[in-house]
């Protein structure tokens, strides 16, 4: 799973003139790579800090579509690439998959973290 860290141009342009080697300034790859995790160095993990705490820098992962849950409202909501879904809400318990079109699939009651795995391949496999 790939991650970057995010920064507008204003952020870019402020890290590279707050990090400086031999009394000059690094360049905007050198930052570009660090936010990209292409370099694990001191000097990179120093620019991803600021980027965060300082430059409203926001992490971001690369994930395929169905190997990840989104997480709002209390409920887990898995979208796949077939277009199948699942809903899982985290207070009642319930689950329901909805088929490519729409449709409803399945449905579950008291859905244990034991079952999610099956459910997914099942939303899959539609």
């Amino acid at each position: 799973m790939n991650k970057y860290i995010s920064v507008n141009k204003e952020g870019i342009k402020a890290l590279q003139r707050t990090f400086r080697v031999n009394g000059k300034a690094i360049c905007e790859r050198c930052v570009k790579n660090a936010l990209a995790f292409r370099t694990d160095n001191e000097l990179a993990r120093k620019i991803r800090f600021a980027a965060i705490k300082h430059h409203d820098g926001c992490t971001y992962y690369v994930c395929k579509e169905g190997e990840f849950f989104f997480d709002s409202d209390s409920c887990w909501h898995g979208i796949y690439p077939n277009r199948a879904e699942i809903y899982l809400d985290k207070q009642t318990g319930e689950g329901t998959v909805y088929g490519p079109k729409g449709n409803v699939v399945a449905k579950y009651a008291n859905v244990m973290l034991s079952q999610i795995n099956e459910i997914k391949s099942m939303a899959a496999a539609l």
